[in-house]
């Protein structure tokens, strides 16, 4: 990847910092994202010591809030004169009690959707000036936990349960992914599953956010523990720097590409995702004032 530049979103820690330090290793420029200007600096000098030479750069971000996501696209337009990777590293299931953004929106929706669909779609200028741009998006397994309709319960303002919020955002985030695969045929765009990882965000999971592990928790957070982030890298670290006539639009566990339910691969609701996530931002802008309707 020498001479690549990467931006890898919420990588202070956790997965993303692993993607971004292997990449870094391999050469790539890499401009790494995250809420906190501290941490960000403790993990540019982290990634630093293992590749010397190679530019590493942090700039802050809240990466739930559509305005600051597009600050962001902004700030990387001014420091690079075009990006070859986007990993949207970013997500993660929420608290156990429902919240929302300063826009209005629920927070887990805003974290593993919205704010994603907003970067994406505002760098897709910068990405098409690569000769060979790429998108990653890091999935889960879970969008399979949601058995409604995608396009309904949007807020999750009825019975919240942070584990099916999460499952909700993530089946989007891959509706959305799959239908800019399609949409951009000069980008390479591809989803990615990186499997269980002792992350901040695992760390700070209770039972409450995931009710059906209540009976087993002890069980759940001794797996957890042993589930290495470096090793759930690979994954998104192969998408980002394999041979370029690497494939486009498909779902990935780990470095296997995994089939697909018909439901997912349907061209009609890719589209209709992401026709959302424009409503959604308009929303968040306008500070959560208007209704989506379904």
């Amino acid at each position: 990847m020498l001479g690549k530049t990467v931006l890898v979103t919420g990588a202070t820690a956790g997965i993303g910092f692993h993607v971004a330090r292997a990449l870094a290793a391999k050469g790539a420029r890499v401009i790494v994202t995250g809420r906190d200007e501290a941490r960000g600096r403790a993990a540019v000098e982290q990634i630093r010591s293992r590749a010397s030479g190679v530019a590493i750069e942090f700039l802050p971000a809240s990466s739930a809030l559509v305005s600051d996501n597009i600050r962001l696209a902004s700030e990387v337009a001014r420091l690079v004169e075009h990006l070859d990777v986007l990993v949207n590293n970013v997500g993660g299931c929420g608290p156990g009690k429902r919240t929302e953004t300063s826009e209005g929106c629920e927070a887990t929706m805003a974290l593993n959707f919205v704010g994603p669909f907003a970067l994406t779609t505002q760098l897709l200028p910068l990405l098409k000036r690569s000769p060979q741009p790429r998108v990653v998006t890091l999935s889960s397994s879970a969008f399979q936990m949601w058995k409604r309709d995608p396009f309904e319960e949007l807020d999750a303002r009825g019975g919240y349960i942070a584990i099916q919020a999460c499952a909700h955002a993530k089946l989007l985030g891959l509706l959305f992914t799959l239908a800019l695969a399609r949409r951009e045929r000069g980008v390479r765009v591809n989803a990615v599953n990186p499997g269980m990882a002792w992350t901040p965000g695992t760390q700070a999971l209770t039972k409450e956010a995931v009710p059906a592990w209540r009976f087993i928790w002890p069980l759940v957070r001794w797996f957890q523990r042993r589930a290495s982030p470096e090793a759930a890298a690979r994954g998104p670290v192969y998408l980002a720097s394999a041979p370029d006539a690497i494939f486009t639009g498909h779902y990935l566990e780990g470095i296997r590409t995994e089939s697909l339910p018909a439901a997912v691969l349907d061209h009609a609701t890719q589209d209709r995702a992401w026709e959302l996530g424009e409503a959604l931002i308009e929303r968040a802008l306008r500070g959560g004032a208007r209704e989506i309707s379904s």
